[in-house]
């Protein structure tokens, strides 16, 4: 995540900001996007907001060693944002959206702390139209469990495709969807971090629940993306579904 920016992942929202804005981060994380929002629309300021207080101080310190002042973080929960009714301009989220549970409340939580005719921009991934080469049985069977693992978290691995009509449940108006391919090169970019939630995984009862046998049969899982990162005909190209709406 720290390697992200606003040019590799925030490139469909940067043409509806402009100098001056209030702007809210939801799910800013390590802030790697965050600053280069916040640059954008400085002197504006930018509140970036994770439920996750590590990931708060590793924006806040990335903020100060590199001399970004117009920002701030907060920890902080989406379905219940600790700002008063109408308080920005714009509001972005990236990669947040394919873990929630009850997506269409907070999407009406970010309706209500954002100004009238405000701006919201969405980013998620979409399993469904995702890109990998050569297959094999076991890079299949650790996909289909890191999907199965984020279903059982409450989340919706395939929540891509569906962002324009959950703006639109929740009120947004003059929506527009679009999609893009990320490529990871080298693949372990991509590998590594499925590797290593499934590990997290192994002590999770409801592994063994489901079948997946084992603490051994995970960490074969996560040894095999690993693997699998390192032959010389990988390609990994992950979907993601963009959605930009405003509030009338």
């Amino acid at each position: 995540m720290a390697n992200r920016s606003v040019d590799t992942h925030a490139a469909f929202f940067t043409p509806y900001l402009r100098p001056g804005m209030k702007l809210l981060d939801c799910g800013c994380g390590p802030g790697a996007i965050a600053l280069g929002l916040a640059r954008v629309i400085a002197p504006g300021t930018l509140t970036g907001i994770d439920r996750e207080i590590s990931q708060i101080r590793i924006a806040a310190e990335s903020a100060f060693n590199q001399g970004v002042s117009n920002t701030n973080f907060l920890e902080g929960n989406i379905y219940a944002l600790p700002f008063p009714d109408n308080s920005f301009d714009a509001i972005f989220s990236h990669a947040l959206f394919e873990h929630l549970q009850e997506p269409v409340q907070a999407l009406r939580e970010l309706w209500r702390v954002l100004k009238p005719g405000g701006i919201v921009g969405l980013r998620s991934p979409d399993w469904g139209g995702f890109l990998i080469a050569p297959s094999t049985p076991e890079l299949e069977k650790a996909f289909s469990y890191y999907k199965w693992l984020q279903q059982q978290n409450s989340g919706n691995p395939d929540v891509g495709r569906e962002l324009r009509a959950l703006l639109r449940q929740s009120g947004f108006t003059n929506i527009k969807a679009s999609a893009s391919y990320q490529c990871y090169e080298p693949l372990s970019e991509a590998t590594e971090y499925l590797a290593l939630r499934i590990e997290a995984s192994a002590k999770e009862d409801r592994a063994v629940e489901k079948g997946w046998t084992d603490e051994r049969s995970l960490t074969a899982m996560s040894n095999g993306l690993r693997e699998w990162s390192q032959h010389p005909d990988g390609f990994f190209a992950a979907a993601w579904c963009e959605v930009v709406g405003q509030k009338g």
